[in-house]
């Protein structure tokens, strides 16, 4: 009676293997989610980036609709630009920018341009029409 009750007592816990065998598991369970939640993380970052300059792109070709002018999206090192082509007086509206994020780029492949060289600009016609 004695043996039955101390067996009972000794296997009510968890081995040392079980539990080595538990906590590898856990980790490589966190080893294969980590990965997914940086690039879900880094994912909602591109997205907002877009997100700003897309709503850049859509105020400059409001801007050309508006004062029936053609503006330019002159694209720089750090910045890209929205400046009225020609202004036609001392009043012209100021020009309007979009900045680079610090921490990234933002990179646009022409492949169809015959001249790899060609000035980064995007005229938006007074029509809201583009033409980079």
């Amino acid at each position: 009676m004695i043996d039955a009750l101390a067996m009972n007592q000794r296997s009510a816990g968890f081995t040392l293997l079980e539990v080595m065998l538990a906590v590898a598991i856990a980790v490589m369970l966190l080893v294969i989610a980590v990965p997914s939640l940086s690039s879900l993380f880094a994912e909602e970052d591109l997205q907002k980036s877009f997100t700003e300059f897309d709503h850049f792109v859509q105020q400059t070709q409001d801007r050309a609709i508006k004062d029936k002018r053609t503006v330019l999206l002159i694209w720089s090192k750090d910045a890209i630009e929205a400046v009225v082509d020609t202004p036609e007086s001392a009043d012209s509206p100021e020009p309007i920018s979009f900045a680079f994020p610090a921490d990234g780029t933002i990179t646009i492949d022409r492949p169809a341009a015959l001249d790899k060289k060609a000035p980064m600009e995007w005229a938006f016609w007074r029509s809201g029409a583009c033409e980079p």
